[in-house]
């Protein structure tokens, strides 16, 4: 995390009580710059309402109107979900490219062509189990982004072209390409409206409150535990390796012996004891008790998907050798160079994972959200450039886009309660997320008012962009 925009933080000695540990002040030097840029946003935005209606009771029914929206009224909290399950996914591809040393503000383009995949997959298989088609067809929208950001990837390590003005550009040829193809190949030629077909029952994203029936097909339950089983098998693996990262100098467990067979496998014996439990226990369980029962309720398990998308580019980032790769590429291409590291590779990689992942938002989109099941002509968004703003906002961590989507997407669905309830238009949204990437993108001004002094410089993060050829 770049020390840069953090806040020195001063920690309490241990006589005066209440010392805090390492990772508690990081977390709060992480989280200090963040937290004052948005309320500064939102503290400004409400004098700027103030100003223009003259009444400041104005301001209060509009910040009231905006979180009874987004989370209090009939739905708000689901919806706001719904809102933020793309936010994440796109925002966790602007991340990586930015952990790259890539500004990749082509995700809104990727996203279109993500979505294009997904529609055409979607509709051209008929009759297969949601075990197979559901994950084909994500991954065909994955690829889709993949590729597409691949392009401009490959342009910038072979010839220098600068990516912010080749994905800028692929941008436009995605958003004519989907018009051409919606109102072209793919359409529907039974709607009046220009659409693709409605994606087949098997690949469309479950919705929460389906979920019970979906489990009711015994292969679905079997998918279902599958996923589940590999968690658990993760987790319990990292917690194995842990443990004995702790309680042995070379963290590796004795070759002979039953107790060092029975360590070896306990990950595969709690994943198959896990998956087993859940194949037999989670239809019944679901029929008998059910949260979820609200059959216009939008919240699918794409959200789940996106967590486990944030949970993957934290594992990839900092816990594999392709990740260290990545980031050094970012930090020092020279150095990265000079130590043996593959430039231009890793910049096609790093751009088609930041691809990829806006490609599978796009899948979402168009597999558990769109009313008509498919891919509409008008498509328009705008997700992938208020990514831009949620990935500095979460210092381009995971876990803080996590949280960053999350409010983004309570803006974006308490617009129009905030709007209604208070005649402020809800294009002061977009004035407030702009504030808040104003103060994120230049954290000396969120100093300069809140009188904080500027920590030492401890490490170099990535820079977002570079200059024309520079590598």
């Amino acid at each position: 995390m770049s020390s840069t925009s953090s806040v020195a933080v001063k920690v309490p000695p241990a006589s005066q009580g209440g010392q805090a540990t390492p990772v508690t002040r990081r977390i709060l030097n992480l989280l200090a710059m963040p937290i004052l840029a948005v309320f500064t946003a939102f503290v400004i935005g409400g004098v700027l309402i103030w100003i223009t209606s003259g009444d400041f009771n104005t301001v209060i029914q509009a910040y009231s109107g905006l979180l009874r929206g987004a989370l209090f009224k009939e739905r708000g909290l689901t919806e706001t979900l719904v809102a933020t399950t793309p936010y994440i996914l796109l925002s966790l591809g602007v991340a990586v490219g930015f952990k790259s040393g890539l500004f990749n503000i082509g995700v809104e383009g990727q996203f279109y062509v993500g979505a294009i995949g997904a529609a055409w997959m979607g509709q051209a298989i008929h009759g297969l189990p949601a075990i197979v088609h559901l994950p084909l067809t994500l991954l065909i929208g994955a690829l889709g982004g993949a590729v597409w950001a691949a392009i401009p990837g490959y342009l910038k390590a072979r010839t220098g072209a600068h990516e912010v003005i080749t994905t800028i550009m692929m941008n436009y040829i995605a958003f004519r390409l989907t018009e051409f193809v919606v109102a072209g190949p793919l359409r529907d030629r039974a709607s009046s409206a220009p659409q693709t077909p409605r994606v087949d029952a098997g690949a469309a994203l479950w919705p929460f409150y389906a979920i019970p029936q979906r489990l009711a097909d015994p292969l679905n339950a079997l998918g279902v535990a599958l996923i589940i089983g590999f968690v658990a098998w993760f987790i319990a693996r990292a917690a194995l390796k842990r443990n004995h990262a702790q309680s042995s100098p070379t963290g590796e467990i004795p070759a002979a012996g039953p107790r060092s067979f029975i360590a070896r496998h306990m990950p595969l014996l709690i994943a198959l004891a896990t998956g087993i439990v859940c194949f037999f226990a989670l239809p019944v369980l679901t029929r008998v008790w059910w949260p979820f029962n609200d059959p216009y309720d939008r919240l699918h398990v794409g959200f789940l998907v996106a967590l486990g998308a944030a949970v993957f580019v934290w594992w990839l980032m900092w816990k594999t050798t392709l990740g260290f790769e990545l980031r050094m590429v970012g930090a020092n291409p020279n150095a990265a160079r000079y130590a043996g590291i593959n430039i231009t590779r890793n910049i096609v990689v790093a751009m088609a994972i930041s691809g990829a992942l806006a490609g599978l938002a796009g899948a979402g989109e168009v597999l558990g959200v769109s009313i008509c099941g498919c891919l509409p002509q008008i498509f328009s968004s705008g997700y992938g450039f208020d990514a831009i703003a949620i990935a500095l906002l979460g210092k381009n961590n995971p876990f803080g886009i996590v949280l960053s989507s999350l409010l983004f997407g309570a803006m974006r669905n308490g617009a129009d309660l905030m709007e209604l309830n208070s005649g402020v238009g809800k294009n002061m949204i977009s004035v407030i997320q702009a504030l808040v990437l104003l103060f994120v993108a230049a954290p000396p001004i969120v100093r300069w008012i809140y009188r904080i002094k500027a920590p030492a410089r401890t490490e170099e993060e990535a820079p977002l962009t570079r200059g024309w050829g520079g590598g």
